[in-house]
C-alpha cells in the first residue's frame, strides 16, 4: 500500500459538558486544555504469535476496543487495505482522565481518527473526522448516543452544539468571554463510572428537562443550563449537587457535572475566584483531587 507520509499526528484535549446528551440526544460541550495526542505510522511487520495490524502503545486497558475500530473505520473510509505484513502503529499520549465525565473516549478517537486519516491526506474535513469518530464510540459501546458533542468540543474547541443521534453539528461559538477562562475540575479518586454502565432509558423521564436545558443553552445563559443539566444527573444517578452549589456559592460563573460524572467542573473569571473555588472542594470532599485547566477557543469557527 502506498502511504502518502510515513507519519502522521493528532490532536484532541478534553471537555467538559454544559448539556448532557443522555435524555434527549441533543448535548452542548466545551472544549479545555488537558491534551491528547496520538502519532500514527505505517510499519512492516513479521506475522507472528504477537501479529496485528494495529498496533496500540501508551495505554493500558482499551476495554470497548474503540481504538482498534477508530483506526479501522478510518482506513475503510479512505478505501485502504494493509497487506498481509503491513500494519500501523499508533502511540497515544493523553493526560485526560478516564471515566469520570470527562470526554477522555471522544478525545482518543478523535485524534486517532485525525492521525489515521492523516497518513493519506492533510486536508480532511473536519465533519468527516467527528463522524468516524462518533460512529466508532457508539458501535465499540464506548457512547451509547455516538457522542458528536464531545467529539466535536474535544477537536475543535469553543461551545459546540450537536444532535447526537444525526451526527450533526448544529452550531459553533466560542466560549463567551463573561465565563471566565479558568477551569477547576473536582475528580474523585476512587469513583468512576463507563459510559457503558449506564442504562439510558432511565433518562427518559427528564427528556423535556434536558431540552428546556439545551434551550438555556442556545440562548447563552449557560450557568442555568449547567445547574439544571446537574440536577437531572444528580436524579437520575443519585450524585450529590453540594459541590455545583459550593462552587457557584464561592463565585463560579458556571458550574455542573461533567458528563455521566462524577467530575464536576467551575469556571471562573478570576484566580482569586478559582482558588476559593478549590479551597471549599477541597475541604468538603476529602476523598477528590482538584485540577486547573482552562478554556480553549476555537481557531475557526465552524459554520457548516
Amino acid at each position: 500500500m502506498n502511504f502518502n507520509y510515513a507519519k502522521s499526528m493528532g490532536f484532541a484535549h478534553s471537555a467538559i459538558s454544559v448539556v448532557n446528551a443522555l435524555a434527549s440526544g441533543k448535548g452542548v460541550t466545551i472544549g479545555i486544555d488537558i491534551p491528547c495526542k496520538v502519532s500514527a505510522e505505517f510499519i512492516s511487520q513479521k506475522i507472528g504469535d504477537n501479529f496485528s495490524k494495529i498496533k496500540i502503545i501508551g495505554i493500558s486497558s482499551d476495554p470497548h476496543e474503540l481504538v482498534n475500530r477508530s483506526a479501522s473505520y478510518s482506513l475503510k473510509s479512505v478505501g485502504a487495505k494493509l497487506s498481509h505484513s503491513e500494519g500501523i502503529r499508533l502511540k497515544i499520549d493523553s493526560l485526560v482522565p478516564v471515566a469520570v465525565g470527562l470526554k477522555s473516549s471522544s478525545a482518543v478517537s478523535a485524534a486517532v481518527v485525525s492521525a489515521v486519516l492523516g497518513l493519506f491526506t492533510k486536508d480532511t474535513e473536519t465533519n468527516k473526522i467527528l463522524r468516524i469518530s462518533s460512529i466508532a464510540s457508539k458501535d465499540s459501546g464506548a457512547s451509547l448516543t455516538g457522542a458528536f458533542d464531545d467529539a466535536g468540543a474535544c477537536f475543535l474547541g469553543g461551545m459546540v452544539f450537536a444532535d447526537n443521534l444525526k451526527f450533526k453539528l448544529l452550531k459553533h461559538q466560542r466560549v463567551p468571554n463573561d465565563l471566565g477562562e479558568i477551569v477547576k475540575l473536582l475528580i474523585p479518586l476512587r469513583k468512576r463510572k463507563l459510559t457503558s454502565s449506564i442504562d439510558r432509558s432511565i433518562y427518559v423521564k427528564q427528556k423535556d428537562e434536558s431540552m428546556e436545558a439545551f434551550r438555556y443553552a442556545l440562548d447563552g445563559v449557560v450557568a442555568q443550563a449547567m445547574l439544571l443539566n446537574s440536577i437531572i444527573q444528580c436524579l437520575v444517578l443519585r450524585y450529590s449537587l453540594r459541590p455545583v452549589v459550593s462552587a457557584l456559592h464561592e463565585g463560579a460563573s458556571a458550574s455542573g457535572i461533567s458528563g455521566k460524572g462524577p467530575a464536576v467542573a467551575a469556571l471562573c473569571r478570576s484566580s482569586k475566584i478559582a482558588s476559593r473555588v478549590s479551597s471549599r472542594w477541597v475541604e468538603e470532599n476529602p476523598n477528590c483531587k482538584v485540577i486547573s485547566s482552562r478554556i480553549v477557543q476555537p481557531t475557526v469557527v465552524r459554520t457548516d
